[in-house]
């Protein structure tokens, strides 16, 4: 019941200097590489998928109707590189070849090295937790901005819906979003099904059902509608069914990391071989700076990606080597060591003592 009432009144995150809303029930955190066999080590696989040939536009089937994290020096290369996904349907999700990453998507906002505008998602209410336990299950990536900050379409498409959701239901409830616009992209996820991209709590909406918008084309503006809670962008990633709101996909396995930076996945079981849920997950930088800490997926609500059927992430790590550690009651229960490379998913299988 009281995930519920979150769900419905929406999940505040402290911010510094302020408090960032998250959806209750569900908001929240990113590539290109050269082909490259698993290199296996004690702990983990850190793969890779050079993304390069260009998909047959797929006409779109139908129209209707989160603290913000420490803004992590990087690089300040400003240009976006082109996406060329290359995806044949049933190809990446069949568990049967090499494993590639699918990082087809650019950032909903412009890359900006003075730090006003946020291009990085909230760490501290993952997609698919409750953020230790605080609130309801996180269905997106939150990206704290001022209001009216723009908001780039993330590839391009057609726009499957653009306005408020108090009729048309992509939530738990009419008027989750407030205003939001759905944009099926031109080609299908991998499994063939249609790939969609979502953007909540939107003061603006500046593009119509049925129009196609182009690559980080400006879309709408960053608001708290809905049931949010301050101003920020809540952006999710749907396969399928785009008004079913638990076709949520984990945006740091499709979002382009920065460079120099790559993603950890993997996926996490107690000492009898059972999946672990909501469990605290550190990481800790060989390099001496700041741990970093994430959560396995709070529950089997969350879809794990069709390919790689992971339990947890974490989006936007610079490139090194880590610890990663799992302390139960602060007893320690594992201890790994895994290469985060950049461009890549860095893969890593957690079985705790």
């Amino acid at each position: 019941m009281k995930r519920w009432l979150l769900s419905l009144l929406g999940a505040m995150v402290l911010v510094s200097g302020g408090l960032v809303a998250c959806q209750g029930a569900g908001p929240q955190r990113v590539a290109a590489s050269a082909v490259s066999s698993p290199t296996p080590n004690a702990l983990g696989t850190v793969i890779a998928q050079q993304v390069t040939s260009t998909p047959t536009p797929v006409t779109p089937t139908r129209i209707s109707p989160t603290p913000i994290p420490t803004n992590t020096p990087r690089s300040t290369q400003v240009t976006l590189h082109p996406i060329t996904p290359t995806p044949s349907p049933g190809q990446l999700f069949d568990q049967s070849g090499e494993i590639r990453d699918h990082y087809w998507f650019a950032r909903p906002f412009p890359r900006d090295p003075s730090g006003a505008i946020h291009d990085y998602a909230s760490r501290s209410y993952p997609f698919g937790t409750t953020g230790g336990d605080q609130f309801a299950t996180h269905h997106g990536l939150d990206f704290q901005n001022r209001f009216g900050t723009g908001v780039l379409a993330v590839a391009r498409g057609q726009v499957f819906y653009a306005g408020p959701d108090s009729e048309v239901l992509f939530g738990p409830q009419p008027n989750f979003y407030g205003n939001v616009i759905v944009i099926e992209h031109e080609i299908p996820a991998p499994n063939g099904q249609p790939l969609y991209s979502l953007y909540g709590h939107l003061s603006r909406v500046n593009v119509e059902t049925g129009q196609y918008v182009e690559l980080q084309e400006k879309i709408g503006q960053v608001g708290s509608e809905g049931v949010a809670l301050g101003a920020h962008l809540h952006l999710e990633v749907r396969i399928g069914d785009p008004y079913d709101y638990n076709s949520v996909y984990n945006p740091d396995l499709w979002i382009r990391p920065w460079p120099g930076y790559g993603t950890l996945a993997g996926r996490i079981y107690d000492r009898y071989g059972q999946r672990a849920y909501n469990t605290r997950i550190i990481i800790h930088p060989l390099d001496g700076s700041a741990d970093r800490y994430t959560y396995a997926y709070a529950d089997d609500t969350i879809k794990s990606d069709p390919y790689y059927g992971e339990h947890f992430t974490y989006g936007d790590l610079p490139a090194g080597e880590y610890q990663v550690i799992v302390r139960i009651k602060g007893v320690l229960r594992f201890k790994g060591q895994v290469t985060v490379e950049p461009g890549r998913t860095a893969w890593i299988e957690i079985r705790m003592n």
